[in-house]
């Protein structure tokens, strides 16, 4: 069974509510289908995500969607980019630091490779294999407004022990 089929057999009525939340404006028009790999119910996992009760195993199969390896995004990530930013971004979102967390995933995950380090090479491949990442750091450069206001907000960053080089990641994949 999928992680998305798991979510919506344990919390049914995911299925069954349109997005009231500012956060997923837009998230039920996205051709989710057209996604290599995608399922269509990303945005039951994304309602999943502001269910207090739904949102651990919600954020497992989010894992699962936007995560093609240990080290890669897959081609779904920049679509949820959007999402994932302001929902990382509200106070009231449950499991907030772990979305923030994927957000920052995605950003260092999704940096430009150097074709000149081999270490670059031999981790992350030609860039040209991997357009995920280019798309993704175009979602990140197109929000990078909620990446500002993730990076100002001192009640998420209280928190969390955010390197140095994590807040490199996620300017430098917004564009700022």
């Amino acid at each position: 069974m999928t992680a998305t089929a798991a979510l919506t057999a344990a919390y049914p009525h995911l299925t069954q509510e349109a997005a009231p939340h500012p956060a997923l404006e837009g998230c039920e028009d996205v051709e989710w289908s057209s996604i290599p790999g995608c399922p269509v119910d990303v945005p039951v996992v994304l309602r999943g995500l502001l269910d207090p009760d739904a949102a651990e195993m919600a954020e497992r199969a989010l894992d699962w969607l936007v995560m093609s390896g240990p080290m890669s995004i897959s081609a779904t990530m920049p679509a949820v980019v959007p999402y994932l930013l302001r929902l990382a971004a509200d106070p009231s979102t449950p499991r907030r630091d772990e979305l923030f967390g994927l957000v920052l995933v995605a950003a260092a995950l999704s940096a430009p490779t150097d074709p000149d380090s081999r270490w670059d090479m031999a981790i992350s491949g030609p860039e040209e294999d991997h357009p995920e990442r280019a798309l993704c750091r175009a979602a990140f450069v197109a929000h990078a407004a909620w990446v500002r206001r993730l990076l100002a907000d001192n009640e998420l960053l209280a928190g969390l022990h955010l390197g140095e080089d994590e807040r490199a990641s996620l300017i430098q994949a917004a564009g700022l």
